[in-house]
């Protein structure tokens, strides 16, 4: 068993502000398959393939806890894009020794960020 993606929802329309947001965490846009799903949103791949981030379009709010986390090898230089480009980024608790913290796409789609050491590597 293993985990094949998360969704996040974005407003109507909004794909787009979101796209540099995950591409910049190292994320590739795939194409989406042409039937079964929705034509609006995006699908990302994580480095491997194996994994994927679906941002699909609803109206409606998000539950405000509402997250999904991934662990980055080099949290620093993560944190830096993500700051230089505007992007919000607020240090947390450490878990298990690794550093950790959280962000936002453009939208409000929480994502924490988790340093790829200890249990987490």
């Amino acid at each position: 068993m293993r985990l094949h993606h998360v969704n996040v929802v974005v407003a109507p329309g909004r794909t787009e502000a979101v796209v540099p947001f995950y591409e910049l965490l190292g994320l590739k846009r795939v194409d989406k398959p042409t039937q079964g799903v929705d034509q609006t949103g995006a699908w990302f791949d994580f480095p491997g393939g194996s994994t994927q981030v679906h941002v699909s379009e609803k109206p409606g709010e998000r539950h405000p806890e509402q997250h999904f986390a991934m662990t980055v090898d080099d949290l620093d230089a993560v944190v830096w894009r993500l700051t230089a480009s505007g992007h919000p980024w607020a240090p947390k608790a450490r878990i298990a020794g690794a550093r950790r913290g959280m962000t936002a796409d453009p939208e409000g789609n929480a994502v924490e960020l988790v340093e790829a050491i200890g249990p987490f590597a």
